[in-house]
């Protein structure tokens, strides 16, 4: 699943303005296209948008709390620090996207991607992920604890010192990842099952206490 945006979008001129008026009326906003708009900072709660393409946008600090999202694209925005708890995805795309230490717990996700995206520090803790694509992204030390996933795909993304405390990994295909300072509980439970390469398999090794002798 893909985001479907319409063939004809509405450029917006006024987008804090559009998206309060949105709030206010508990409307959704739809076909929009928003483009360099500074969003830095705003609040919303319940906020629904559904066909929007926000191109070169900054979303800094914003607080999107129980934000309804569907068939959106977020293409070279800058989100770090944002916050998005509760908040529901489908059909979403974050395409060359900046969201260093922004806030995705307890969200839901369906159909979503994020391609060459820097996402370190990010917090997907108790976020529940079916068919989520991760691709060329950078998601150093970020935290995924206590997650759910179905259909996850992690291609050639940088998981260093990136946190899975009670995040079942089994199935996952973790051989295009960069795994070095990776964290699970104590009894390394997370790791029964996951697919990882050789190499991979001898660093993992040694949480284990194992010895490798060649």
């Amino acid at each position: 699943m893909t985001a479907r945006l319409p063939a004809a979008l509405e450029q917006v001129s006024d987008a804090a303005e559009l998206l309060s008026h949105c709030e206010r009326e508990e409307l959704p906003a739809e076909g929009l296209h928003i483009c360099g708009a500074d969003l830095s900072g705003t609040r919303f709660e319940g906020l629904r948008l559904h066909g929007v393409l926000l191109e070169g946008c900054r979303l800094t600090g914003c607080r999107w709390e129980r934000a309804d999202l569907s068939d959106v694209v977020f293409r070279r925005c800058e989100l770090s620090n944002s916050g998005w708890r509760d908040g529901f995805f489908a059909r979403v795309a974050f395409e060359d996207c900046k969201a260093v230490g922004a806030g995705f717990g307890e969200t839901g996700w369906r159909g979503v991607s994020f391609d060459a995206c820097a996402l370190s520090y990010v917090v997907f803790d108790h976020a529940r992920l079916r068919e989520a694509i991760f691709s060329g992204c950078d998601l150093s030390n970020a935290s995924l604890n206590e997650c759910t996933w179905k259909g996850l795909q992690l291609d050639r993304t940088m998981l260093r010192s990136a946190s899975f405390l009670h995040t079942p990994l089994a199935g996952l295909d973790l051989t295009g990842c960069e795994l070095d300072g990776i964290a699970v509980s104590d009894t390394n439970a997370e790791l029964r099952g996951a697919v990882v390469t050789m190499e991979q398999a001898a660093m993992l090794a040694k949480r284990l206490g194992l010895v490798i002798k060649v």
